[in-house]
């Protein structure tokens, strides 16, 4: 695993021509570095393994399932949010979904942020110092 973060050294570079402060270039060296460890982490997170368990009776096949709710977002019940954990409801905003569906707040993210990470370090990576 530490090797992956070994790699990831070879993105500071040292400029002989210094045309901006200390505290820019590690702002673009170093912060090009942790995003991109991040970015890594995440990945393979998601990627390898097993990422999201839906729970499930044995009508539908577990990786069917598993598959359909990675691609669709997950949500929460408003008015459920209010209700005594363990007695009305098994989690806070968890629930029954048949009725309003203003109700539902929606979280589409989880799938989309290793990519939004690895576009910032591109954008760090292309946007770095400026030699003359």
């Amino acid at each position: 695993m530490l090797d992956i973060f070994r790699g990831l050294k070879n993105l500071v570079k040292v400029s002989h021509v210094k045309t901006d402060s200390i505290v820019f270039r590690l702002h673009y060296s170093i912060t090009v570095m942790i995003l991109m460890s991040f970015s890594l982490i995440i990945t393979t997170r998601q990627y390898v393994g097993n990422p999201i368990d839906c729970v499930h009776t044995k009508d539908i096949p577990e990786d069917v399932l598993n598959t359909y709710c990675w691609i669709q977002s997950t949500y929460t019940l408003k008015s459920l949010f209010l209700k005594k954990q363990g007695v009305s409801v098994p989690y806070p905003g968890i629930g029954n979904s048949d009725g309003d569906p203003a109700d539902k707040k929606h979280y589409k993210y989880y799938q989309w942020v290793c990519f939004c990470l690895f576009f910032q370090v591109y954008e760090g990576c292309v946007s770095g110092p400026l030699e003359t």
